[in-house]
């Protein structure tokens, strides 16, 4: 029975890793689409709050570090809005809560795990 178990809880992990990349992607996609200025980076909070339901300990940073990755690439490649230096402050603040955010989810899945 233990082998079915862990079968189920790698199928699972996958199922979680599938979900997460494809909204991440659906999030870079809509920050592609939108002028600089507009906060759509705040959704990446969605895949966080998936990975921090998986079992993978590792998931949780690699997917803030992912998150953080695409936000930069958000700064580069949408289309024109604000000024640069307002959307620069906004998107390295945005970096700074995922982080922050990914360090309370990280500190409440180990708070649980005890």
């Amino acid at each position: 029975m233990p082998r079915i178990a862990m079968k189920l809880e790698t199928l699972t992990d996958h199922i979680f890793m599938m979900v997460i990349v494809v909204l991440s992607v659906i999030v870079l996609v809509l920050d592609l689409l939108t002028p600089l200025g507009l906060v759509i980076w705040t959704l990446y909070i969605i895949p966080l709050g998936l990975a921090s339901w998986c079992s993978m300990g590792s998931l949780l940073p690699i997917t803030a570090g992912v998150s953080s990755g695409l936000v930069i690439l958000g700064y580069f490649y949408s289309p024109p809005g604000l000024s640069y230096e307002y959307v620069a402050i906004n998107r390295t603040l945005g970096i700074v809560m995922l982080w922050a955010v990914t360090f309370f989810l990280w500190a409440t899945r180990d708070q649980g795990a005890a």
